[in-house]
């Protein structure tokens, strides 16, 4: 790990030139994923014709390439260089919520570069950031990733954790993030909600829907644009506030068309080199 330690320590200028040649690689030498990328892009994009959905792809990989250097730079990063590269466009919604002394929950994505929002909500934000995340399977990478995501005052919570934690955690005004648009794995059943999204029936987990339920916290979306190479915009968009009713799928709805509009807005910056649709509704009759 001290090589990618060293090499993180390079300026931004070096490390975007290293996304060139990954870019290089990824895309015209390996061709790394190539045919998942434009399987999930002609699915979601019928109405685009096959050069649209290319040049959607080659933007996609470039994309890529920035945010995995970027993910490199997250290692050593200053607070100073993110406060400089991400800017909340409308923090006084947060703002808001935390002058009342309420929890608030944020609904995120895979829309680059979700790291960097991260790191930037602990040091720009007045709450204490929680994020819900996936163990890596590489004991070393996953304790180099909760360190980071850590650096700034956040609070990494396993995913298997989240519920109970969130619920222990919703009265002592925090923010909680979730990026809730993976795929469930084929052993969980009955907490799959399925909807449709991008023109495909895709499954999506209950819990950001079930959460506010349980918790009686805001709802926010986290909406990512990017003006320019390596620096970003975020948006919050309302998507509920209590009371809620009860088994009400409609903060997930909300959730659901929030990450499509944005996806259709900006194609190019979400992740499509992840199997999304590998699960098929009939492979459960408990599938809701």
């Amino acid at each position: 790990m001290w090589l990618v330690l060293l090499i993180s320590r390079l300026p931004m200028r070096i490390l975007y030139g290293l996304a060139n040649f990954l870019f290089f690689l990824a895309y015209h030498l390996v061709g790394y994923r190539k045919k998942v990328v434009m399987q999930n892009l002609q699915n979601s994009f019928p109405l685009k014709d096959k050069e649209e959905l290319q040049n959607i792809a080659k933007s996609f990989y470039k994309n890529l390439s920035n945010f995995a250097v970027e993910v490199l730079k997250s290692f050593t990063i200053s607070s100073e260089e993110i406060n400089q590269r991400i800017r909340f466009v409308n923090i006084e919604m947060v703002d808001k919520y935390y002058n009342a002394g309420q929890s608030l929950l944020v609904l995120a994505t895979h829309q680059f570069n979700w790291e960097w929002a991260l790191l930037a909500g602990c040091l720009q934000l007045p709450y204490p950031v929680d994020v819900i995340y996936q163990k890596l399977s590489s004991d070393k990478f996953d304790n180099l990733m909760f360190k980071t995501r850590s650096k700034f005052g956040g609070t990494p919570i396993k995913k298997g954790d989240a519920l109970r934690e969130i619920i222990r955690r919703s009265k002592q005004r925090r923010l909680i993030v979730i990026n809730g648009d993976q795929t469930p794995p084929g052993r969980v059943k009955s907490d799959v909600y399925w909807a449709e999204f991008l023109h495909q029936d895709t499954p999506f987990f209950k819990g950001p829907g079930i959460l506010p339920i349980k918790t009686g916290m805001p709802v926010l979306f986290l909406k990512i644009s990017s003006p320019k190479r390596g620096y970003y915009e975020i948006e919050f968009v309302p998507l509920g506030e209590p009371p809620y009713e009860k088994d009400s799928t409609e903060i997930l709805d909300r959730y659901i068309a929030e990450i499509e509009k944005q996806i259709e807005e900006i194609p190019d910056y979400w992740l499509w080199s992840h199997k999304r649709w590998k699960r098929k509704r009939n492979e459960s009759k408990k599938a809701v």
